[in-house]
């Protein structure tokens, strides 16, 4: 009934002020005094409806007056007009869009605050609050299983019930990594944004199109060591122990704590993204040493390697023990102990990060059924790619294929022994071994496609295609196997089974949320990288800076501060003269 009026007021340009409410009656008036519009409403004994006892709907108040910011437009009268627009989860639906909205369409004006609050219910009517959705996870994941066979869901409490952490992986996702995707998973997490401030954790695989595929993804409260090992752990009970498996992640420490305790003979290799921007390479020649750095990093001559690292040190000095000290073998291609193919960044998982960034805000829940719903598009999608495609390899694979077949016109080959060759590429040459599958180059056995000096035997040997040397990950046939299985969705709420046992997971204690504008600059920084000091150009110290600045004005800045005030101060050069002008009133 309140919601109903606040609707009238809204499409009428008027208030009302309450006379009367309780619990078994409720009088409102207009708010101008001596207005004969009247609202009266009563309930009886043992009732929840009300009755409208008497209403008279005319006004006899003055037309010309005017209501800024309607008192009326409380959140619930405001949430149910912005249910229709904030359908779509992933909508930027700004405060001010909102005010500009009401004014055009309705011909109101609402204050700012009026508008988030009428976002913040909508949100609540449609996704429900972060409180209810920790209750209902259980049910949830319960039905999730139920829907997908072999999905595995783990939800950690602690001696109270309260939410401490939940784990989710896809059966077939899982299937389609153990089955065919190359052992490499990159590992990230992101922070949400909601109600709840907890932290997303995500486990990623790359297919033979070099397509993300998410293998796992949890939610807990903080990203430190224990979830991470927890995370891990649930994650290694899907995947079990797979030989020369390599984990990517940023350097994190929490995340090396995690990967040695829980996959101790696993490869586990640092984004190169992250440990460039923790080197903070010099910035008079930032693309420069950039362009260097990138060089060192994705070498496979270990010959390649030296050169290049020795022209970065000797660029910039410093780096050099702290590279040293991490060690070749977790940045460096050439150095490599295990199998990370061409993966050198964790951007794969930064890119779902990005992805759902807009979506961090839902409840667990929703957040959890939009990656759901994003897997099975996915799986939908590049089934039906894989089945157009006619070539025996991915089109990625094909692409990066055709670009060394252009970088190789002029080389030449020779033949050494029965499987062995030699190839003249007017640098460091190259030699092939068919019967071991190498390339002197290291590029045909690191990344699993053909170099180019194996490019030129094919076309030494008289061979027309040489799709059949990469390694079978890349083949469309293990493309369309990766998704042959179907992402399945889950009934309506109504029709979800509650069965007996399940756990009563209470939400966590969260913080209240402090007044004012949240803070954009809140980003958590990696392990080994430093906060960009501040810089005094005033007294040319750091630590501050020179509008806090307490030392006194230079003496050059002093004289020339000086000589513009004698300037101002001429008479004759006056600049008030210009701008405040004498009138008369007369002309007024």
């Amino acid at each position: 009934m309140k919601l109903e009026l606040g609707k009238k007021c809204l499409i009428e340009r008027f208030e009302f002020k309450v006379d009367r409410s309780s619990k078994s009656r409720y009088e409102v008036s207009c708010c101008v005094d001596g207005c004969e519009w009247r609202f009266r409403a009563y309930s009886f004994a043992g009732d929840s409806a009300f009755y409208v006892k008497y209403f008279n709907d005319k006004h006899t108040c003055s037309k010309t007056l005017t209501h800024p910011h309607f008192r009326q437009a409380n959140p619930q009268v405001v949430g149910h007009y912005l249910v229709p627009q904030l359908k779509d989860g992933g909508r930027i639906y700004r405060g001010n869009e909102i005010k500009s909205d009401f004014k055009q369409n309705l011909g109101i004006d609402i204050s700012y605050m009026q508008a988030w609050r009428g976002k913040c219910h909508a949100l609540e009517l449609l996704q429900g609050t972060s409180r209810d959705s920790f209750a209902e996870l259980p049910i949830y994941c319960y039905n999730l299983e139920r829907a997908n066979p072999g999905t595995v869901t783990h939800i950690w409490v602690d001696d109270e019930s309260r939410f401490e952490m939940v784990f989710v992986a896809i059966g077939a996702a899982v299937r389609s990594f153990m089955r065919n995707l190359r052992p490499v998973i990159i590992i990230d997490a992101a922070h949400l944004k909601g109600e709840f401030k907890g932290t997303l954790f995500l486990a990623v695989g790359m297919d033979g199109n070099n397509q993300i595929l998410p293998i796992a993804y949890g939610i807990g409260k903080s990203e430190d060591g224990a979830s991470w090992t927890w995370f891990l752990s649930m994650l290694k009970g899907c995947v079990g122990e797979i030989p020369d498996m390599a984990v990517i992640s940023d350097r994190a420490n929490s995340i090396h704590l995690a990967v040695s305790n829980v996959f101790p003979h696993a490869y586990h290799g640092l984004c190169c993204r992250h440990l460039m921007v923790n080197l903070s390479l010099p910035s008079n020649k930032k693309k420069e040493y950039e362009s260097l750095w990138w060089k060192t990093c994705k070498s496979y001559r270990l010959s390649d390697f030296n050169e290049s690292f020795h022209t970065l040190c000797l660029a910039v000095p410093r780096i050099r023990n702290t590279l040293i000290s991490i060690g070749f073998g977790r940045w460096a291609r050439a150095h490599c102990p295990g199998n990370r193919y061409h993966y050198m960044t964790s951007n794969s998982a930064e890119s779902i990060n990005a992805l759902s960034k807009d979506y961090r805000k839902l409840p667990v829940t929703q957040l959890i059924e939009f990656f759901r719903q994003s897997v099975q598009k996915w799986f939908y999608d590049r089934r039906l790619e894989g089945i157009k495609e006619r070539h025996e390899l991915t089109q990625w694979a094909q692409k990066k294929i055709a670009k060394k077949i252009d970088g190789s016109r002029t080389w030449t080959a020779a033949g050494v022994g029965l499987n062995t060759f030699d190839v003249d590429d007017r640098k460091k040459r190259g030699f092939v071994n068919f019967y071991d599958r190498t390339c002197s180059c290291r590029v045909w056995q690191v990344s699993g496609l053909p170099c180019g000096h194996v490019i030129v035997v094919s076309k030494f040997l008289g061979e027309t295609d040489c799709s059949h040397y990469a390694f079978r990950c890349y083949s469309n046939e293990v493309y369309k196997k990766t998704y042959e299985e179907a992402i399945n969705p889950l009934p309506h709420k109504s029709e979800w089974e509650i069965p007996e046992g399940l756990i009563n997971v209470r939400p966590p204690h969260m913080t209240k949320r402090q007044s004012g504008r949240p803070r954009a600059n809140n980003r958590i920084l990696s392990r080994g990288e430093e906060p960009t000091p501040l810089y005094c150009g005033r007294c040319k110290s750091h630590g501050h800076h020179r509008d806090v600045c307490s030392a006194p004005i230079p003496s050059q800045q002093r004289s020339r501060k000086g000589k513009e005030t004698v300037a101002h101060e001429d008479p004759g050069n006056n600049p008030s003269d210009n701008y405040f002008p004498s009138y008369n009133l007369g002309d007024f």
